[in-house]
This record gives structure tokens, C-alpha cells and sequence, in this order.
């Protein structure tokens, strides 16, 4: 498909094969994104990968992803749902000096999916990016039979490319960035009302997941309770971000996309542009109320 045929495709009727790429046990917004994917009508998860990450979450990025592996067992067991889940990768594509792929079950996963996929797959990635750079170094005519949604990277206009998921493996970001893959960027900081930071709820908030299913409780009540802390000076406030990459899927038309030249991610940390480049999708804006009923209307059909 070309990118204009992937949008025209977003919001065609057809359900859309996911396969969901997640650093699950780093933040509560995975499970979230997790569980919203599982339960949409317009999504059929085909498999889960478990990304990694590192942080004080977790001793290692191979720990992170073992963890989050965990994890998503937890949101399958608590949502009722079966779905194959792969380990991914232990290390980062840049801790080798060749960059060379990191092979685990997750890249392989994505690989086998892709080439066996009669039609065009969605890699919803919401991590770190390794097992899919991984798996598009390995097998490089992947490229043309998926669309790789990331929510990686910061907006255009921001000069910090600090954001977690491309600074778990600033490397890989660049490589999915430049190898012509498919690619809608979800970015997650922007000035004003710009980024998926706009995905930000309070405990209130949550309240509207109602219900008393398994998953509407530990959605609505038990997640939010390990998370307790005062993360943010306004009281229990957290960004739960990461529903945005399926909410593109579910409910399009909330989201302006612009298809753009492919940013260049310089090695000084920051966007650079060239308008000979390969084209990417971008998107520019999100409407928040709209995402937000979505994910917790389908969490609450659990």
C-alpha cells in the first residue's frame, strides 16, 4: 500500500491484524493500550511482544523486558483473552558497534507474521523500538507488508528528543526512521496542544469504565492503586499515552495526520530535514475526549 492507501485504509471497515510490540511493565499506560486493543471490534490481535526497557523499574533492559513479558500475561489473564505472547529483545541495537539486529522470539515473531500476512499487518509498537528494527534488519522484505504504528519521539517543532521509548535505543529509532518501512509516528511532546501528553487523566477520570467484570475492576480500581504516588503536583494525574496507537486504528477520524518527509534523527539528539526524503505519516493532533470514551466504553464491554 502506499502511505495515501494506508489512510484511506485506517478508516475503512476492514479489522486490521495487530501485532502489539509493548515495554508493558514499565508504566500503567500499556495495559491500558493492551486491554483496548483486545477488546476493540475493529482490531484482531494476532500476538504480543514484550519489549524492554530500563529504568527504576526494572535492573536491566533484558529485565524490563522479562518483566513486561509478566505482564502481559496479567492483562490477558485479567481480561479473559488468549493470545500467543513472545519474549523480545535483551539488549540494545546500539550496544553493538556493528548495530547488528538482536535476534529473540519477538523479531522472529514479526518476521514469520509479516511474510505469512495476505494482507498489509499493523505493528503497533509503544516501547522501545528494538524487536522491530531487529526483525526488519533480519528480513528486510517485511518492509512492504506491514505498517509499523510508533509512538516514539517527540513533536517537530519540540527540541528534545529525550522521550523515553527512542531514548530506551536511540539507535533503532534512527533505523526505523530511515530504512522506509511503513511508519505513522505518534509523537509524544509538543508545544501547546501537540503530542499524545494530551492523554493525561485523574482518577476521576477512570470512573468511566463502568462495570464489574474482572477487567473493569483491576482497570478501573486495582492498576491505578500501584501507582498511588503523587506523580504530578495537581494530585493523581497520570499520561496513559500509549492508547493513542490503538485509538488510530478504532477511531481515526480523532486524529490529523499529514504525510511529511521522514525526519532525520541526528546523533546530537535532534530532528533535522530533508525534503528529498522517504515519506512518513505524522501525526499532528489528537482529539483527547474522544480517544479517552473510546478506551474506556471497550475496556468496559470486558
Amino acid at each position: 500500500m502506499t502511505l495515501e492507501q494506508i489512510l484511506d485504509d485506517l478508516k475503512s471497515p476492514r479489522i486490521k491484524q495487530v501485532i502489539m510490540d509493548s515495554d508493558t511493565y514499565n508504566e500503567m499506560d500499556d495495559q491500558y493500550a493492551i486491554a483496548y486493543a483486545l477488546g476493540s471490534e475493529k482490531i484482531d490481535v494476532i500476538s504480543i511482544n514484550a519489549a524492554p526497557f530500563e529504568n527504576d523499574r526494572s535492573e536491566s533492559f533484558a529485565d524490563g523486558m522479562e518483566k513486561s513479558y509478566r505482564e502481559i500475561d496479567r492483562v490477558l489473564n485479567v481480561t479473559h483473552r488468549s493470545c500467543p505472547t513472545f519474549r523480545g529483545s535483551e539488549r540494545r541495537i546500539g550496544d553493538d558497534p556493528s548495530f547488528s539486529p538482536v535476534d529473540s522470539p519477538a523479531a522472529r515473531n514479526i518476521i514469520k507474521k509479516a511474510l505469512d500476512a495476505d494482507e498489509l499487518l499493523y505493528v503497533i509498537a509503544i516501547g522501545a523500538i528494538t524487536n522491530v528494527a531487529s526483525a526488519i534488519l533480519m528480513e528486510p522484505a517485511i518492509k512492504e507488508k506491514i505498517c509499523v504504528i510508533w509512538l516514539g519521539g517527540n513533536c517537530l517543532e519540540y527540541p528534545d528528543l529525550g522521550e523515553f521509548n527512542l531514548a530506551q535505543d536511540y539507535r533503532d529509532g534512527q533505523i526505523i526512521m530511515n530504512c522506509g518501512v511503513n511508519l505513522i509516528l505518534l509523537p509524544a511532546v509538543g508545544e501547546g496542544d501537540h503530542g499524545t501528553k494530551m492523554l493525561l487523566t485523574r482518577r476521576e477520570g477512570l470512573e468511566s469504565i463502568v462495570g464489574d467484570s474482572e477487567a473493569c475492576v483491576f482497570f478501573r480500581e486495582t492498576l491505578p492503586e500501584e501507582f498511588n504516588g503523587d506523580y504530578y503536583k495537581n494530585g493523581w494525574e497520570r499520561i496513559i499515552w500509549d492508547i493513542a496507537a490503538p485509538a488510530l486504528i478504532a477511531v481515526p477520524d480523532a486524529f490529523e495526520l499529514s504525510i511529511i518527509p521522514a525526519p532525520v534523527l541526528t546523533d546530537s539528539w535532534s530532528y533535522a530535514f530533508d525534503a528529498t526524503r522517504h515519506k512518513i505519516i505524522y501525526m499532528e493532533r489528537l482529539d483527547p475526549a474522544r480517544v479517552f470514551k473510546d478506551t474506556y466504553d471497550t475496556i468496559s464491554r470486558l
